[in-house]
């Protein structure tokens, strides 16, 4: 047989095609933004808003410890004023357990004469000159008018009135005399007064709006005088304003009740939201109920407010009365009250360190 052929030794493999993977489509890229378009406060704060906010801060503490700084010298200063005067210091302290604010204790301090020979006497006597009383003028019943009286809750205005209308009716009639009442909020208010106006004789009219009481303003236009009982409404509420705009005809003089047992602070909050300088004067109530009769004192010379009347009990008209100054200053340099809210001498000291309120001072001084 014939031989096969010969093959060689090796053989390259014949190459195999691969297919090639699909390509896969590419996410475009994000566009990058210019430079010049970042936020110049994206990064942090630079060194030069860094230093204002330190130096804003370094001159805030310059001045707190400037008024700090003054406070206590002032402080220190009065203090030893007092000391080289031990009656001035006596009587500022009887003055503070009378309830009279330090503020026109300061005042009363700064203007005392080196040589006083009675330094009680004195300072009673500024107390009076300045305490308006109106005096020299004659009493509300016998000026007449047109009179609303207004204040806080549960200070006595329907009784006042009451009062008022009772004194002015045994002098000229109750023919002569118109009542109104705005009170619609209290349950019976308006039968209080109508007892009262059968008692005198004097027939009680009521108004809901300024309308209707101008409507009885007109009708009682010939009455020598007309008082109208507002409605008690706190000095913190929103409905004080109402009241007043209510009042506000020009006719109509207000008169501000203010219970002369309330704090210090509490009649300062009532002269300021019931606008007492824009008032006729103010009425002083429950006197018979004050402790201390010096807070309400101070702040009717602080104000240089009018006392035209105050009110000592319940009884109608018996407990109506015009007070002349020394007569209530009389009362207020008094005292009283527990011991348990007398001031040592040491505690004067406490009272004299703490910053004066210098909203609270007198704006045109004492007159000594």
């Amino acid at each position: 047989p014939a031989a096969a052929p010969q093959q060689p030794a090796w053989r390259q493999p014949e190459p195999v095609a691969v297919p090639a993977a699909p390509e896969l489509p590419r996410a475009p890229a994000a566009p990058v933004p210019p430079l010049h378009d970042a936020p110049a406060w994206s990064a942090t704060p630079s060194l030069a808003q860094a230093a204002d906010a330190e130096q804003r801060a370094m001159l805030q503490e310059l001045r707190e410890m400037k008024g700090l700084i003054e406070e206590r010298f002032g402080a220190l200063a009065f203090m030893e004023k007092m000391q080289r005067n031990p009656h001035q210091a006596k009587l500022t302290q009887k003055l503070l357990d009378c309830g009279f604010s330090p503020a026109l204790i300061r005042k009363l301090a700064a203007n005392t004469p080196a040589d006083v020979a009675d330094l009680e006497a004195w300072v009673a006597g500024v107390l009076e000159r300045n305490l308006l009383t109106g005096e020299a003028e004659p009493a509300l019943e016998d000026q007449g008018g047109v009179y609303a009286l207004v204040g806080s809750t549960g200070v006595g205005k329907t009784t006042t009135t009451a009062k008022l209308a009772a004194a002015f009716a045994a002098k000229y009639g109750p023919s002569n005399l118109g009542l109104i009442t705005l009170d619609a909020y209290r349950v019976g208010a308006h039968e209080q007064l109508r007892a009262y106006g059968r008692i005198i004789g004097v027939a009680v009219h009521t108004a809901h709006d300024r309308t209707a009481l101008e409507d009885l303003l007109d009708l009682l236009s010939g009455k020598k005088m007309v008082l109208i009982d507002t409605a008690g409404i706190g000095q913190r509420d929103s409905r004080t304003q109402e009241l007043l705009e209510m009042v506000g005809h020009r006719s109509i003089q207000r008169l501000l009740v203010v219970n002369a047992a309330s704090q210090g602070e509490t009649i300062e909050d009532v002269l300021v939201s019931y606008r007492a300088a824009q008032c006729k004067g103010v009425v002083l109530s429950k006197l018979d109920e004050a402790v201390k009769l010096g807070p309400a004192l101070d702040a009717m010379i602080r104000h240089k407010l009018k006392v035209v009347g105050v009110a000592n009990g319940q009884r109608v008209p018996e407990d109506w009365h015009r007070m002349s100054a020394h007569a209530l200053v009389h009362r207020a340099l008094r005292g009283g009250g527990s011991a348990a809210y007398r001031l040592a001498s040491d505690d004067v000291n406490l009272v004299f360190t703490a910053p004066p309120a210098r909203a609270s001072l007198i704006a045109g001084g004492l007159h000594a």
